[in-house]
C-alpha cells in the first residue's frame, strides 16, 4: 500500500501534516523449511517438464520405429518379389531351353526321316507306275509354252501355269 503525504504552507514553510498510515507488515525472510519446500516445489516442476520432453520424445521415437519397422518390412517384401520373379524367370529360362533341344531333336529326327524316304524312292519305278498304270506320257513341243520376264518387270502368279 501507498504511503500518503499531504504539505500545508504555514507562513512560507512546508510544514508535513502527520496522518494516519497503513502500516504495511515488514517483510520477513524466508524460513528454512518455507526455503526447502520452495527448492522441493521448484525441483518437482523441473521433474515434470523434464518427464513431459522424456514423453514427447518417446512417443517421437516410437514414431521413427514404427517408420522404421515399416520400411524394413516393405524393403523385405521387394526383396522377395525380386527373388521370386528371379526364380521364376530361371525356371522359364530352363524350361525353353529343354523346348528348344525338342525342337532340335525333332527337326533333326525329321531331317533323317526326309532323307531316308529320299534314299528309298526310286524314281525309275515312279515312272514305270505313272506311264503303264496311270497312263502318263511325255509332254509333246506343241504343249511346251516358254515365256520370258522382263528384268524391271515383276508377275503376280494366282494359279498354276499349264
Amino acid at each position: 500500500m501507498q504511503e500518503v503525504r499531504t504539505y500545508y504552507y504555514n507562513q512560507g514553510t512546508a510544514v508535513r501534516k502527520e496522518t494516519e498510515y497503513s502500516m504495511r507488515p515488514a517483510r520477513r525472510l524466508p524460513t528454512r523449511e518455507q526455503r526447502e519446500r520452495e527448492k522441493r516445489e521448484d525441483a518437482i516442476r523441473r521433474q515434470k517438464i523434464t518427464d513431459r520432453k522424456r514423453a514427447a520424445e518417446l512417443r517421437k521415437n516410437r514414431l521413427l520405429t514404427g517408420y522404421m519397422i515399416v520400411a524394413v518390412m516393405f524393403t523385405c517384401v521387394m526383396l522377395v518379389g525380386y527373388v521370386a520373379l528371379q526364380t521364376n524367370v530361371t525356371t522359364r529360362m530352363a524350361h525353353i531351353a529343354t523346348l528348344e533341344n525338342e525342337l532340335s531333336s525333332i527337326n533333326a529326327d525329321n531331317k533323317a526321316a526326309e532323307s531316308r524316304i529320299a534314299t528309298t524312292t526310286n524314281l525309275t519305278d515312279i515312272k514305270d507306275r505313272a506311264i503303264n498304270e496311270l497312263g502318263m506320257v511325255y509332254a509333246t513341243n506343241s504343249q511346251i509354252v516358254y515365256y520370258s520376264i522382263d528384268g524391271a518387270d515383276y508377275m503376280s502368279q494366282y494359279h498354276d501355269i499349264p
